[in-house]
């Protein structure tokens, strides 16, 4: 595993739903939130709606390792959103990994 496998990894995941999923998603979506939550190697799991495009929402998370963010994707509250996001999400995710870096303060 790469020496990163096992340092904190925060994850950027930028989406624009389908006008017509907005009801159908939302739940789902808070469904995770709170479940992501309840595990044990999550630091922090939200979803925020940006003010000029309501449509617009992104996912800020923080796991203790890389490991533990690909343990999260095995969960049955995310295999629910990767289900809803199949048919309510307009165009692909934009999703980044972020690391923290001794050259930073």
């Amino acid at each position: 595993m790469p020496e990163t496998a096992a340092k904190p990894v925060t994850v950027i995941a930028s989406f624009h739903l389908r006008p017509e999923a907005v009801d159908d998603v939302l739940p789902v979506v808070a469904a995770c939130i709170r479940e992501s939550r309840k595990e044990s190697t999550n630091r922090l799991y939200t979803c925020r709606q940006d003010s000029q495009d309501p449509l617009h929402f992104v996912f800020i998370e923080q796991w203790e390792s890389l490991a533990a963010q690909q343990e999260h994707e095995r969960k049955p509250h995310f295999l629910a959103l990767k289900e809803a996001f199949s048919t309510g999400v307009a165009g692909p995710l934009d999703v980044t990994f972020l690391h923290d870096t001794d050259r930073l303060p």
